[in-house]
């Protein structure tokens, strides 16, 4: 299946979901790749001077974040089918006067119907061309991502490679693009001069803010960009779980949101003003922390019918769910448990001998470290117990038990390979609820871990061709903060050479995974919603812990050596490390 006329990004990412790929070709070798992009990439950038005067450097820094500005050429005269496709593609680098520039490349009859704003289509940036027949050509392309129509990053899955079709015309007697795929194509380097991400927050049924990742066109409507996408919502895998608090119906009374003076100037439709109090409160919020990422935007009003009705200050968001004094590394050494401080275990008070009396090969610290879920050997096999100072609770016996987790409402998730299509969730002295998980497109989780802020589930598995796959789903919670349910979509979050070995989450918004590549096993940070970047490779690395933040990742090789970043590397913290305890 090829993508053809009225066939948008949208489409073709539903498309490469459901088969992982659409025409056989093999991927081109990585080495090649960076070469070509590191070629590009100093292609476009003058010379760094290494004598000469001393110039004047940026007077804000907010001057590093304005728009790049693209200035394609149009088609030449005499252009040949290939030289307008490739033409075409450079041109989608400037989304000014909707495109103006792209169009030229386009037939009068299919620039009106071409829509770019359907989404994109991110690659390595080698795209072969071929003319099959007389009229018709083709670009391989080998997909990273797309971008939906909202602005929601999906990594593709590996796979053949991608085959864009373009068909031709006379116009003038020029070549014109007569039928090409909607939505735009971007290599990765381009793709990240042009588009900008944002954090988008929206809210859990008891108030509390969540962060949705989205990619917005980076010119100076970018404020009114962020509002429009908090009036849609959130995305679809979020939507069980987060909502907006705009009444049903509220829309931008204009069309843009006009800054002046720091100030974003946000004019609503008049159903704002349906709204209750503590709704408008909950609106100025998700406005407050959206925009905060804006530069130059410092506060907002917003506008009914022209009257001013509130007004507020931007604000970052607090959203750190673990004590900024809990985050240490803790492990088991010897008989120990403890915060590991200068190469010495500093014992875990109060429930540290009650955790090493079960002799555990698992162990998740609640985030405030009162309690901990445990694995370990029971009685006829595995269990996960919950242990605090004062009591210990049997949780799960179930066969094939995972590590479990411990979130910060103080539930225990635990799954088993005896039961794959549901996750176990406990408070401990309540009854147990089991969840059930959604699709994983036909993969067996390999490893199950919550997000600190309780707001999310992240499941290690085995990809195509036996390459690393995050899938990550929402939780829904009531008003009182029990989960009831999982997200019915499980949203791909990345995909990575290597095969699975652990994951864990670093915060909120971020996951670190270990894949085995060869003779070493790589580290990968994974921003939701972003590329992903590899940060180095540990010889024989077998477990690995986010800690918080990404100097406090720890990764365990399998003689017990435990190392942590060091610039460009790893250096080595400990060794005789039995586990890593990981933090709730």
């Amino acid at each position: 299946m090829r993508a053809r006329r009225g066939i948008g990004i949208d489409a073709l990412a539903a498309v490469l979901a459901a088969v992982g790929g659409v025409r056989g070709r093999g991927r081109r070798g990585v080495g090649a790749l960076l070469a070509l992009a590191l070629a590009a990439g100093l292609a476009a950038c003058q010379a760094v001077p290494s004598e000469g005067p001393v110039h004047e450097g940026l007077a804000s820094l907010n001057q590093g974040e304005q728009p790049v500005q693209f200035n394609p050429e149009g088609p030449a005269a005499g252009a040949d089918q290939e030289d307008i496709v490739r033409g075409f593609i450079r041109a989608a680098t400037s989304s000014v006067d909707d495109y103006a520039i792209a169009r030229e490349f386009l037939a009068p009859a299919y620039a009106a119907q071409w829509q770019p704003e359907d989404g994109v289509f991110i690659d390595e940036g080698i795209q072969p061309y071929a003319s099959p027949s007389e009229n018709v050509g083709e670009l391989s392309l080998s997909g990273l991502a797309t971008v939906d129509s909202a602005g929601t990053l999906s990594p593709l899955p590996t796979g053949p490679e991608t085959v864009m079709r373009f068909e031709f015309t006379q116009v003038g007697g020029e070549w014109r693009i007569s039928s090409a795929p909607n939505g735009v194509i971007l290599d990765r380097i381009s793709f990240s001069a042009v588009w900008t991400n944002r954090q988008l927050y929206f809210l859990t049924p008891d108030n509390r803010l969540v962060a949705e990742t989205r990619w917005f066109l980076n010119r100076a409507t970018l404020s009114t960009q962020i509002i429009s996408g908090l009036l849609d919502g959130p995305n679809e895998a979020d939507a069980q779980a987060l909502r907006t608090g705009f009444p049903s119906g509220t829309t931008l009374a204009s069309d843009s949101v006009p800054v002046n003076g720091g100030i974003a100037r946000i004019e609503f439709s008049p159903e704002l003003l349906t709204s209750e109090p503590a709704n408008m409160e909950q609106v100025k919020q998700q406005i407050a922390a959206s925009l905060q990422s804006v530069p130059g935007v410092t506060g907002f009003e917003i506008s009914v019918n022209g009257a001013i009705v509130d007004s507020a200050s931007v604000t970052v968001p607090d959203n750190q769910t673990r004590n900024v004094e809990n985050l240490v590394t803790t492990v088991i050494r010897g008989d120990g448990i403890g915060t590991l401080s200068g190469g010495e275990i500093v014992p875990l008070p109060r429930i540290g001998d009650r955790i090493a009396e079960l002799n555990p090969d698992a162990v998740t610290l609640s985030a405030d470290r009162s309690s901990a879920a445990v694995r370990h050997r029971g009685e006829s096999g595995s269990a996960v117990t919950w242990v605090s100072q004062n009591d210990t609770v049997t949780i799960d016996l179930r066969r094939g038990l995972f590590e479990p987790a411990l979130d910060r409402f103080g539930y225990v998730w635990s799954y088993a390979e005896s039961d794959p299509d549901r996750i176990l969730v406990q408070l401990p002295g309540s009854s147990p609820e089991l969840l059930r998980l959604p699709g994983l497109e036909d993969r067996e989780p390999l490893a199950v871990r919550v997000s600190p802020g309780g707001n999310r589930l992240a499941v290690l598995v085995e990809g195509n061709d036996g390459m690393t796959a995050v899938f990550v789903i929402a939780i829904v919670r009531d008003a009182d903060q029990r989960p009831v349910g999982l997200g019915e979509i499980a949203r791909r979050e990345l995909v990575t050479s290597g095969s699975p070995v652990d994951l864990d989450w670093v915060d909120e918004t971020r996951i670190v995974t270990l894949s085995r590549a060869g003779a070493g096993v790589k580290v990968t940070l994974a921003p939701l919603g972003q590329l992903p970047s590899d940060i180095g490779t540990v010889a024989d690395a077998a477990a690995v812990s986010g800690g918080g933040s990404r100097s406090l990742i720890r990764v365990l090789d399998g003689d017990g050596r435990l190392f942590g970043p060091q610039g460009s590397g790893w250096q080595l913290q400990s060794e005789d490390v039995r586990l890593i305890v990981r933090s709730g």
